[in-house]
Parts: structure tokens; C-alpha cells; sequence
């Protein structure tokens, strides 16, 4: 079950984000604290059982892209944008390998998809198949060089116009 991020959660949310994340790729407290304070909507935590066990989240755009520069400064978001960009889903390693991640991805999507074009995300070339299993489709090798690793661009578009 997801449920609608506070500012209050700041602290939570960096602990799932720095234990699956590699430091390098994680978002910085700062970082997070500003995009809760700019668009905490666009962020939720997952439940089971009422136990945290992860979270999902990003800020909006008007571009069909998510460009590195959105990462560092999430005043880029835009309020009305036509897609949502998704930073992180994030599953803690001892929930892992049970559906969570997939369940938390649909009931996101499914939450939104009426209020935007599309939904964005970069994956690493492993998760394209996971994605693709939420609904995703590969689009092309991104040009983001977030945390110097290669990553791959996946949308859903919800009005046929991607």
C-alpha cells in the first residue's frame, strides 16, 4: 500500500535511498529535502503490513527526458508538467525478491495516470525487463551520466503521444 510523503518522512526516505542506492548514485539528505519541499506529491512510501519497506518518487517535467540537472536541482520541477519523472523506486534488500517493487510501480502509475502524458525513468540495462513488466518501454541508451554509470531512457505513455 502506498502512502502520501510528508516532510516528516525526510529521514526515512534517505535511509531507503542510501541502503539501495550505491553512495555515488544515492540522493543526497539535502537533495531529498528539497524535493519533498517542492513537490513531497510526487513521493510515496510503500507499506506492508504497516512496516516501511521502500519508496517511489520524482518531480515533473514538460519534457519527455529526465535530465541529470533534475537530480540536483529539484527547483527545475515543474508544478503543472505533463510527465512525471521517477528518481527512485526503492525496495529495502530484505523485501526484495517478493513482487513488492512491481506492485509499488503499478499502484504509482495507476495513482497518476490521469494527471499526466507520461511517466519517465532510467534504468540500468538489468532492470529493463522489470520495467518493461510495469508497463515501461525502452526507448533508447540515455544520455544522463548520474552517478557515472550507463543508463537506459523508459516511458509509459498514457495519451499516445510519445
Amino acid at each position: 500500500m502506498l502512502k502520501q510523503v510528508t516532510i516528516q518522512d525526510l529521514e526515512l526516505l534517505y535511509h531507503i535511498e542510501t541502503t539501495c542506492f550505491p553512495i555515488q548514485e544515492a540522493a543526497s539528505y539535502q537533495s531529498l529535502k528539497e524535493r519533498l519541499t517542492v513537490y513531497h506529491e510526487g513521493f510515496e512510501i510503500f507499506y506492508i503490513d504497516h512496516q516501511a519497506i521502500g519508496y517511489i518518487g520524482g518531480l515533473r517535467n514538460n519534457e519527455c527526458n529526465l535530465p541529470d540537472s533534475m537530480y540536483e536541482n529539484a527547483f527545475l520541477h515543474q508544478e503543472n508538467g505533463k510527465y512525471q519523472m521517477i528518481f527512485s523506486v526503492c525496495i529495502l534488500p530484505e523485501y526484495r525478491g517478493h513482487g513488492y517493487a512491481r506492485e509499488m510501480v503499478k499502484e504509482y502509475v495507476e495513482k497518476r495516470k490521469n494527471d499526466v502524458d507520461g511517466f519517465i525513468l532510467t534504468c540500468k540495462d538489468h532492470l529493463i525487463p522489470f520495467y518493461e513488466s510495469c508497463g515501461f518501454k525502452f526507448v533508447k541508451v540515455s544520455a544522463s551520466t548520474h552517478g557515472n554509470a550507463k543508463w537506459n531512457d523508459m516511458v509509459i505513455d498514457c495519451r499516445g503521444e510519445i
